[in-house]
């Protein structure tokens, strides 16, 4: 008879083989990467397991970072929800690891002598779309039984020659001369200071490494070099301004970086040995937001090629500053609507520069363009995120970051493509990764962007004297952004990835009772309600179809395509019409029927005014100006100037005026909440910004039906750590 293992502590069973948890008998829903790490703490209850032990026991074949084991440990916290003391409670030892509290019973049970006589379905099992719900594509599956079948009369010679060919296979290959063993790829730290490292360029050698380093509690990033495991780093930027995207020289004897002070941007060179920095060119504005690195060096020597805009926050293109004379040289020019070209990367001969296309906050894509001018060519088609990329192999392959398999993982491909081609690679993460390659080695050095981005309230009616109160309602260990209160203010539509996927969620005003609303391959913008509170607009952030999200009967939600295309919906107060942004500002009757373009302006992050006869909106991504259009008159005027760029819908519109995220007064690294009165034009400042917050994808603000609550996103604390892999294939 086969049996299984169940372990039970306190009011739950886990039942080890199919890694399902039950809490008084029913089901409590797990992703399966937790469920094992759950298991392994419960097979050694009552002892510490250190973090590397864990580590191995759950990724055995994997480099992966200390932040997925903590960030599974959460999850799993939050699922048990018990007690500190009572038995499953997991705790804490610092710099060491973990340890489950018992008791833990262990008992064999016999198994169920027919896959339907248990209805719980395992973690990790797919979904009616066929999408594993966790990383379940990652573990072994046991083979299914095969029905028995009669036996062909071609076999036993069939089988015969088998055993003869395999024999001389046998004989073949002990003459030959043994193959020495590859090695294996090896991960060393590099660096885990406090705070966060980042954009990691590791130097033609491969024994140094450049990074940015936003120390804990300070507001500006400084240029580090690590040149060895025992010597700490060392700083080579002065701490007079912000400084980003270190790029070696092919030498290996200067960095070139960006500087930013105040308002005005240059690009710098610097001795790594020590001296004065020389300033090569100007730069526009900080692009706020943008995590990637923005240059990097020929391999000649000669130049470097940076990303930057032709007017303070604009589309971001490829420019190229010869060093002999001076002059910049535009290689890229993407359309208005997209945020821009980023990332930009020499191949090894300097003939090609490979770069990032930033479509939206959730989509690039891979481009190769010759250096000296010619057709681009598009690499990949993923429609998802790309973190970080550059060439290795001598220039025949390409290294990338990317989500498309639903995890942030490296990934390989031919550089001459096709992408249907990339490899996966052992190195993964739940966050962004940044890399970068050594040109003469076989090393690779990467970083994890962390980002714990949560909903927070902020309480605008303080008493006299005291300080404006922030209370964080919406958390978990996925991304929790763009807010929305329900008209009534009773309920909170918001988007999330806690499923592992993109997708909105619809929870009490204070973060309770959270219900997914949207499933499968749809990737929603904010979702906007209707007047009645029954139903949501959104548009598919990939294809800009739109949708509406309607509440039925015991609180299921359903989703129905509109039949047309367009950006950042949302309802008329009446709720007999839906603007959309298009190439201007479509008019959607609810009822069915043709949209109507009620202006040619380009419109984003549309919000109308709670009397019907206004609709505010941004021009363009990066926009800083806030338009409003009298839909009377189809006049579009501007209402002020000063949104934080990139951060188009972290505005709110109150009875009296509107709330804003503006930049701080004396520095553009920072952040405040302004007021701005409608009656006088002026604008007030209420609170500096906790932390500084990454615009792109997390906005809008929502201002709860009474004036009271302001619902904002906020960044957890800063974390990232950078890595070494030798040798890199």
């Amino acid at each position: 008879m086969k049996t299984r293992t169940i372990y039970s502590f306190g009011c739950f069973r886990l039942d080890a083989g199919a890694k399902v948890l039950l809490k008084d008998g029913e089901p409590v829903r797990l992703a399966r990467k937790a469920a094992e790490t759950l298991l392994v703490l419960v097979e050694n209850s009552g002892q510490v397991l250190t973090k590397q032990d864990l580590m191995t026991a759950l990724w055995p074949d994997r480099v992966v970072d200390e932040a997925n084991l903590a960030q599974n440990v959460a999850v799993v916290r939050k699922a048990l929800g018990v007690g500190r003391g009572a038995p499953g409670y997991i705790e804490t030892f610092p710099g060491r690891g973990y340890r489950v509290l018992g008791p833990v019973a262990v008992t064999e049970e016999p198994a169920p002598s027919h896959p339907h006589e248990e209805s719980h379905a395992p973690v990790g099992s797919r979904s009616p779309a066929g999408r594993a719900d966790d990383h379940a594509d990652l573990l072994p599956m046991e083979p299914s039984p095969r029905p028995p079948s009669r036996r062909s009369p071609y076999v036993v010679p069939v089988l015969a020659a088998c055993a003869v060919a395999a024999i001389l296979a046998v004989i073949w290959a002990a003459r030959r001369p043994a193959a020495a063993p590859a090695q294996q790829p090896h991960r060393t730290v590099v660096t885990r200071l406090p705070g966060r490292e980042i954009q990691p360029a590791i130097s033609p050698d491969g024994k140094r490494i450049a990074f940015v380093w936003e120390e804990e509690g300070g507001r500006n990033g400084g240029i580090w070099v690590q040149s060895g495991s025992t010597e700490p780093p060392r700083r080579i930027t002065p701490a007079d301004g912000t400084y980003t995207s270190p790029a070696w020289s092919p030498d290996g004897d200067h960095l070139a970086c960006i500087r930013f002070r105040g308002s005005t941007g240059a690009l710098i060179v610097l001795p790594v040995a020590g001296g004065p920095a020389r300033e090569a060119g100007a730069v526009m504005p900080p692009p706020y937001g943008l995590a990637n690195r923005f240059l990097d060096w020929s391999p000649d020597g000669a130049s470097l090629v940076f990303a930057d805009a032709a007017t303070p926050y604009g589309t971001l293109s490829l420019y190229n500053l010869s060093f002999a004379t001076g002059a910049r040289r535009r290689l890229t020019q993407p359309g208005p609507d997209l945020i821009g070209d980023v990332a930009p990367r020499f191949s090894p001969d300097g003939k090609t520069i490979c770069f990032v296309r930033a479509f939206h906050r959730s989509w690039q894509e891979l481009f190769a363009i010759p250096f000296s001018g010619g057709t681009q060519r598009q690499l990949t088609s993923f429609a998802g995120q790309i973190s970080g990329h550059d060439w290795f192999d001598n220039g025949a392959s390409l290294v990338f970051g990317s989500d498309k398999g639903g995890e942030f993982r490296l990934w390989t491909m031919p550089a001459a493509g096709p992408a249907a081609n990339a490899r996966s690679t052992s190195i993964y993460g739940d966050f962004p990764l940044q890399l970068s390659v050594s040109r003469h080695t076989q090393a690779l050095a990467y970083s994890v962007l962390y980002h714990d981005l949560n909903i927070w309230r902020l309480d605008l009616q303080a008493k006299p004297g005291s300080a404006l109160q922030w209370t964080r309602i919406i958390a978990s260990s996925a991304q929790d952004v763009s807010p929305q209160y329900s008209p009534d203010g009773r309920r909170i539509c918001f988007r999330s990835d806690r499923s592992g996927e993109e997708q909105l969620w619809v929870s009490d005003d204070d973060g309770g009772n959270p219900v997914q609303v949207t499933q499968g391959s749809l990737r929603p913008s904010v979702g906007r309600w209707a007047p009645d509170g029954r139903a949501i607009v959104f548009n598919n952030a990939r294809s800009g179809d739109l949708f509406v999200a309607r509440e039925g009967e015991h609180g299921v939600w359903s989703t129905r395509p509109l039949g047309q295309n367009g950006y950042h919906p949302v309802y008329s107060p009446d709720g007999k019409w839906i603007y959309a942004g298009t190439k201007g500002i479509a008019r959607i009757p609810v009822q069915g029927g043709p949209a109507s373009q009620i202006t040619a302006v380009r419109g984003l992050s549309l919000g109308a005014s709670p009397d019907g006869a206004g609709l505010y909106f941004v021009r363009e991504p990066s926009g800083t100006v806030l338009w409003r259009l009298d839909l009377a008159s189809s006049e579009a005027k501007p209402v002020l100037d000063g949104l934080v760029p990139y951060c188009t819908s972290c505005w709110a519109l109150a009875s009296r005026g509107l709330y804003y995220l503006g930049a701080h007064p004396e520095s553009a690294a920072r952040q405040t909440l302004y007021f701005h009165d409608a009656a006088t034009g002026r604008d007030r400042a209420l609170v500096d910004y906790p932390e500084p917050l990454p615009p792109i994808g997390t906005g809008p603000f929502s201002l709860s039906p009474d004036g009271r609550y302001l619902l904002c996103v906020r960044l957890g604390p800063p974390s990232g750590d950078v890595f070494r892999v030798a040798p890199f294939r």
